[in-house]
């Protein structure tokens, strides 16, 4: 998109929000209210989802952690036990 048309697109948002603002001013109090509690129900069901991925994001960093912790100490365990094993077959063909 050039400048011209992201400048043509944004005046013309600009007037579609002055038009919303306007057209809200001239509603009736009960219509506000009705906007304004389907504003705050919408806003909740947004942080409730956020909340839920946040712990969801969390539980699973916190598992891959645990995971990638007893793949280190499987991985350190089985060097131990291969260092070992070379190390006694070394001893054997020296012998």
């Amino acid at each position: 998109m050039t400048n011209k048309g992201k400048g043509l697109a944004a005046l013309i948002g600009l007037g579609i929000g002055a038009l919303a603002v306007f057209g809200y001013k001239k509603l009736p109090q009960d219509k506000k209210d009705q906007i304004k509690s389907k504003l705050d129900e919408a806003g909740n069901k947004i942080k409730e989802t956020a909340e839920g991925v946040e712990e969801s994001v969390s539980e699973t960093l916190k598992n891959m952690k645990e995971r990638f912790s007893e793949t280190a100490d499987d991985a350190i365990t089985e060097t131990k036990r291969t260092k070992e094993q070379l190390e006694k077959e070394l001893d054997e063909v020296t012998v």
